[in-house]
């Protein structure tokens, strides 16, 4: 067992503050192509039905998610996992915090974006119960490419 993976029990999710924000965007740019302005990120911590969650180890940003709650839909915008701490359940840990909270906010599904090409994303989604809805073209830039639309429905006991 390595060290990364012995520190992975104590991974925190929480709120992301405005103090995290550049690291946020230094992470950002070296995870995504078209990675977003700090604008972007400024948004998800003010306006309201806006939510950004980071995840820490060690006190240390190693992920971060994004999603905007509407009625009865979360759209996750945005969610990113150092390459070192990939494939070590970070994601799943955010994921499960925006389930939670989708949840709590009575909505009925999940939706996002994801680029044809992100093979890995898109496993991650799958195994996590989320299905292909529709291909959007040209979605994205940077390099131009289409997404793939995902959705999640929650269940409603």
């Amino acid at each position: 067992m390595t060290n990364i993976e012995k520190k992975i029990n104590k991974i925190i999710v929480r709120d992301m503050m405005k103090e995290d924000l550049a690291q946020i965007v230094k992470m950002e740019k070296a995870i995504f192509s078209d990675a977003w302005p700090k604008s972007a990120f400024k948004q998800q911590l003010y306006e309201s039905n806006w939510y950004a969650e980071v995840a820490l180890c060690d006190n240390n940003i190693i992920g971060y998610s994004c999603f905007h709650v509407v009625d009865i839909e979360t759209h996750l915008t945005n969610i990113a996992v150092l390459p070192e701490f990939r494939r070590k359940s970070v994601a799943k840990r955010l994921l499960e915090s925006i389930l939670l909270r989708a949840t709590e906010s009575g909505c009925g599904y999940i939706i996002l974006e994801v680029r044809v090409s992100n093979a890995e994303a898109r496993s991650f989604y799958n195994k996590n119960g989320f299905t292909l809805l529709y291909e959007r073209p040209g979605y994205y830039s940077n390099p131009k490419e289409d997404a793939m639309v995902m959705v999640r429905y929650l269940n409603k006991d």
